[in-house]
């Protein structure tokens, strides 16, 4: 029996070897001839995972691959050289010397398998292994046939090194963890050319069963499989034995090592923009961040105790506008619903923080200068009648007290002399790109938050008035192309705008709130947009711009909210742990600025009856200034005191006196405000040529279709009569369609009772001059009811 058992093992290895040299025959036949097909090389390059770094090189978050592997391919020169060394000993000793495929090892696994009665050694060499990673399948006869004529193939083609390098990059080391890159950097912490013996001696035996040897999930199998190559090794001479007992003591890992999670919002972003690369270095700045993040952190306490679920900041560098730190929201992982989402980036109303960009644009236009007169009284155009913040009207005020104090009409006005046309293509160019829609439709609500844009592209835009007007892209990316900025403004305007935006004194702003607050020397714009759901903060100093967004992700309104109480302090936090020694603004030396004296009742160039006057900064060449249009002097009668004209001084003594004529509206205003204010002469009742500027109608309104209600009382469905009059005035008559409707003093209530049609309305002063307009009145129809 035992005689027979030996003959019919040696009769089966026989045949065996019989079998395995024909095999190799025809393999050899078939590498003859297949050896020299392309082997699709783009296989061994599978995406990588990514990497987004910091400024200073620290990664700041990991992302798998689109396949949803860790997988951060190194170079061969990238390893600790112990580690292919081990490699090469344990799977495949003749690497060096075959080509692809090694015979022996196959004839040595045939008899082995067939000697233990089933597979426990493929006799694969590690060129048909990557062939196998590259293009997985069912582990069969034919497959490793394949794999035979693609090793073939491969050695052909690539050099020993670079097939040793995909391998070290393609082999499997548990769970998604493909490659000794990942692996090192997911059990040890470390990168791979710091693998230390028993490290290395792990990462060599995992991939021959990544699940079985899982060291997270096994650790007591994987410790038992490195050892044992430790001992083997220790055996042939490869290791020294001291160095195979020193690293078999060493513990394996037992969970995976916690990586970095840093800037999550702003690394999302640099992948969006990076793409697959397997690293994106960024212009972060760790230490600004990590200032950033625990600022916002603690104010989200605060603001979620007033009904406010969300704050975002962002920093950048006013020159190179490189993104230092971008804070999209504080809580990622916590608030499942809006956690994720970047408030830096999504679209929403920024409130009055349009308004330095307009008043930059109309000093270069020459329309306004920083000490210029501007009108703050109730103004309606084609019905859109806009309302200061506090709900008042300070009749004049000096474009830097409108800008300081963020007073609406006036920017209004402005807005209206500039064209919202031009300013939304200025707007565009500085880089908001969300206001994509015609001019028409944000129409003047442009300038207090009628449309749409972003933290960054805001704040970015507020760097232009940093850096002299120039328009440059936010910098995410560490090696961003160089781009050429355009020029949104002069410097001389630029300068002019952010002087005025560095005084403290802010009416909007509690009693002593600057002092309470170390408010550091910069210049800065709060906004807060309609219906209250949006709260902005934006500030400017010689080494960062920082803009701060606080409200609710979903655009529920917060009562109360506002940019100069909500992100204001925020704001100032962050200047004051970004500039410890100080904020400091920007010194700009060699400006075209000079300062003139203006009148200080038109601001407008003084003549000899001008009885004071203040000092104005202009922009020379650029601003407009023309003759006082208010102070002048005119012929009255000596005897009566009565304004004259040239065809009625016959006959008559005429002395010339020094008068004060304002603006027709602003007179009205100042009537119907109840406001004294020096008023001309009136002229003489035989000298019409004397009575100057007519009345203008202010209401009714000829752009405005009224509607006239069937199921409301007449007495409360009444229309305002009101003109725009000189000074001179002193009675107004107004008609419709020739009727004689009101008559009363110029400021006096006066009402109309309307009726359905189209009507003649008429005003007349009593010097005889007039003003008609067309006004348009409907039924109130029924599918008008809300």
């Amino acid at each position: 029996m035992a005689f027979a058992s030996v003959a019919g093992f040696s009769l089966r290895r026989g045949l065996a070897i019989l079998a395995c040299a024909a095999t190799l025959g025809a393999a050899g036949f078939l590498a003859a001839r297949y050896a020299r097909l392309p082997f699709p090389l783009s296989a061994l390059t599978p995406p990588p995972s990514t990497v987004v770094a910091a400024r200073n090189g620290q990664p700041l978050r990991l992302f798998l691959a689109p396949d949803q592997a860790w997988r951060f391919p190194v170079r061969l020169s990238g390893v600790a050289p112990i580690l292919p060394q081990l490699v090469l000993a344990a799977e495949d000793r003749h690497f060096h010397r075959h080509p692809g495929v090694n015979p022996l090892a196959l004839l040595r696994a045939a008899a082995t398998n067939l000697a233990a009665g089933r597979v426990v050694s493929g006799g694969s060499t590690i060129t048909m292994q990557l062939a196998r990673l590259a293009r997985p399948r069912e582990r069969t006869l034919a497959a490793k046939f394949d794999e035979a004529l693609a090793a073939l193939a491969l050695e052909r083609r690539l050099s020993k090194d670079a097939i040793l390098e995909r391998y070290l990059n393609m082999a499997p080391y548990g769970g998604n963890i493909v490659g000794v890159g990942a692996a090192s950097t997911l059990y040890f912490g470390k990168t791979p050319d710091r693998l230390s013996l028993a490290e290395a001696a792990l990462l060599t035996v995992l991939p021959r069963s990544p699940l079985r040897l899982d060291p997270v999930r096994h650790p007591e199998a994987a410790r038992a499989a490195r050892n044992r190559l430790l001992a083997a090794l220790a055996r042939s001479g490869i290791v020294a034995d001291a160095a195979a007992r020193e690293a078999a003591e060493a513990p394996v890992p037992r969970a995976l090592v916690r990586q970095p999670f840093d800037a999550p919002h702003f690394s999302q972003l640099a992948r969006e923009l990076g793409g697959n690369a397997p690293r994106i270095d960024t212009t972060l700045d760790p230490g600004a961040q990590k200032s950033a993040t625990d600022i916002l952190r603690s104010r989200s306490r605060w603001l979620a105790g007033q009904g406010i679920g969300s704050v975002a900041a962002v920093v950048l560098d006013p020159a190179s506008r490189e993104v230092r730190a971008m804070v999209g929201g504080t809580d990622w992982f916590g608030d499942a619903r809006f956690g994720q989402i970047n408030g830096a980036t999504i679209r929403r109303s920024p409130g009055s923080t349009l308004k330095p960009f307009l008043y930059a644009m109309a000093m270069d236009q020459g329309l306004v200068f920083p000490q210029s007169q501007m009108l703050d009284i109730p103004t309606s155009f084609a019905g859109y009648i806009p309302k200061n913040y506090d709900g008042l009207f300070l009749g004049r005020v000096s474009a830097e007290q409108a800008l300081i104090t963020s007073r609406n009409v006036p920017a209004v006005r402005l807005l209206n002399e500039v064209g919202p046309a031009p300013f939304l293509e200025l707007l565009r160019r500085g880089g908001l790109t969300s206001l994509d829609k015609p001019a028409a439709h944000y129409g003047l609500s442009l300038i207090l938050g009628g449309g749409e844009t972003t933290l960054l592209s805001l704040t970015n835009c507020y760097a232009a008035l940093a850096d002299d007007g120039r328009a440059l892209p936010p910098a995410i990316l560490a090696k961003h192309p160089a781009v050429r900025g355009e020029r949104l403004f002069s410097p001389e305007a630029c300068a002019l705008v952010t002087d005025i935006l560095t005084r403290l004194e802010r009416p909007d702003l509690p009693t002593s709130w600057e002092r309470a607050l170390a408010v550091p020397s910069v210049a800065w714009k709060t906004g807060t947009s309609f219906g209250h759901r949006d709260a902005w903060a934006v500030g400017i100093s010689a080494e960062h711009v920082i803009g701060v967004w606080v409200g609710n992700m979903d655009g529920t309104p917060i009562a109360g909210i506002s940019g100069a109480v909500h992100a204001g302090p925020i704001l100032f936090e962050l200047f004051r742990a970004l500039e410890p020694r100080g904020s400091r603004p920007a010194i700009k030396n060699g400006l075209n600025i000079a300062e003139i004296e203006v009148c200080a009742d038109s601001r407008q160039l003084p003549g000899p009856d001008c009885p004071r006057r203040i000092t104005a900064r202009i922009i020379p060449g650029r601003t407009r200034l023309g003759p006082c249009p208010v102070h002048r002097r005119m012929l009255v009668d000596a005897a009566t005191g009565e304004r004259l004209g040239a065809d009625c001084l016959a006959g008559r003594e005429a002395k010339t006196v020094a008068v004060a004529e304002y603006p027709a509206e602003l007179v009205s205003w100042w009537r119907s405000s109840g406001i004294p204010f020096e008023t001309p002469p009136p002229p003489a009742p035989d000298c019409l040529g004397a009575a100057g500027d007519g009345p203008r109608i202010v209401s009714p309104s000829p752009a405005t279709v009224y509607a006239v209600r069937p199921d409301i009382p007449d007495e409360f469905q009444q229309i305002a009569l009101a003109a725009d009059t000189a000074a001179a005035a002193s009675r107004l008559s107004w008609y419709v369609d020739g009727v004689l409707a009101a008559q009363g003093p110029p400021g006096q209530r006066l009402f109309w009772h309307p009726t359905p049609g189209a009507h003649r309305v008429a005003v007349a002063d009593d010097q005889g001059r007039s003003h008609a307009v067309t006004v348009h009145v409907e039924p109130f129809a029924k599918e008008q009811q809300p």
